[in-house]
């Protein structure tokens, strides 16, 4: 695991980090599929703002260097802002982009849109193998009304049903449309897995329960991720690491350490076909992280 106590450089962590992945990777490829999913930045450590065409490709190199050490075979990426064919370029990746924000980078052809919703909020595609098996990926971005997790102070005399007021009815009524999205979309698709990937801009509820009490303060049911869990989906992470670390496991934010430190950025996946084996948290460079949000990456082992 990288994380926040962690000062080793990009290339000797993530060696470290994958060496398990890639020793079960090289026993058979096939059976493996590596996701990761990345708010960038407005484009890569703010690359979108950048006058000068060498510092931007230079920001845009950055987070393609990180991907390739991921050896992630899919990207769910959001914040792409301009960015995005030149990352894929970088890394030799098919590019599915959706409006500016949402979009996928693939190892491997991608076979058909799946796109549902509002364009800059979900972009999906069906992504074939090159031993023929399919699986669809949904980049997602749910928008934020209460940024509760800047401020330390930001959650002072609020209540469990204060903070899910605060959320949101709006949240909601996106992450069900996405997900209705999905289900028509994979009607035709009967067994094929489905990922669902992105910054939801929500803490978990399977982080804040009754167990993790002295960690997260009092159980919250937040929204949006219970209703990905009610309509079938698992979170990727948290299969794989039971035991919520808020040091550890937090997505947001790397850049920003005095603000409160929580998970929103999220792998789910859906489907028989699929069982998450490792999954982790990225966010060290050997200079210098290129984002606000850590990147969560996902080993999944596919039948």
């Amino acid at each position: 695991m990288i994380h926040q106590g962690s000062r080793s450089t990009t290339a000797f962590a993530l060696a470290v980090l994958f060496a398990c992945s890639r020793a079960t990777l090289a026993a058979g490829p096939a059976d493996h599929l590596r996701v990761l999913a990345w708010n960038i930045w407005n484009g890569g450590d703010e690359a979108k703002s950048a006058t000068d065409p060498a510092v931007k490709a230079a920001k845009q190199k950055s987070i393609a260097d990180v991907i390739k050490a991921t050896e992630a075979d899919v990207v769910a990426m959001v914040e792409t802002y301009g960015s995005g064919q030149v990352i894929a370029d970088h890394l030799g990746y098919a590019f599915h982009p959706r409006g500016t924000n949402v979009s996928i980078l693939s190892r491997w052809p991608i076979k058909r849109d799946l796109s549902v919703y509002k364009p800059f909020h979900c972009v999906g595609a069906l992504i074939e193998r090159p031993d023929g098996r399919q699986f669809a990926v949904f980049t997602a971005w749910i928008h934020y009304v209460d940024d509760i997790w800047t401020d330390p102070r930001s959650r002072d005399g609020r209540s469990p049903a204060d903070l899910i007021a605060a959320d949101g009815p709006t949240r909601a009524v996106e992450v069900r449309a996405i997900l209705d999205g999905i289900k028509d979309q994979m009607a035709d698709l009967p067994g094929v897995p489905v990922i669902l990937a992105g910054d939801f801009n929500s803490n978990s509820h399977l982080d804040y329960t009754e167990a993790n009490r002295a960690r997260f303060g009092p159980p919250v049911r937040w929204p949006v991720t219970a209703i990905i869990e009610a309509a079938g989906f698992r979170d990727a992470y948290r299969v794989a690491n039971p035991e919520a670390d808020r040091s550890k496991d937090r997505t947001w934010s790397p850049r920003f350490p005095d603000q409160i430190q929580d998970r929103i950025d999220f792998i789910f996946w859906k489907g028989d076909a699929l069982d998450v084996e490792a999954s982790t948290v990225v966010d060290r460079h050997a200079t210098r992280w290129p984002s606000d949000h850590a990147a969560v990456f996902s080993r999944f082992g596919m039948r």
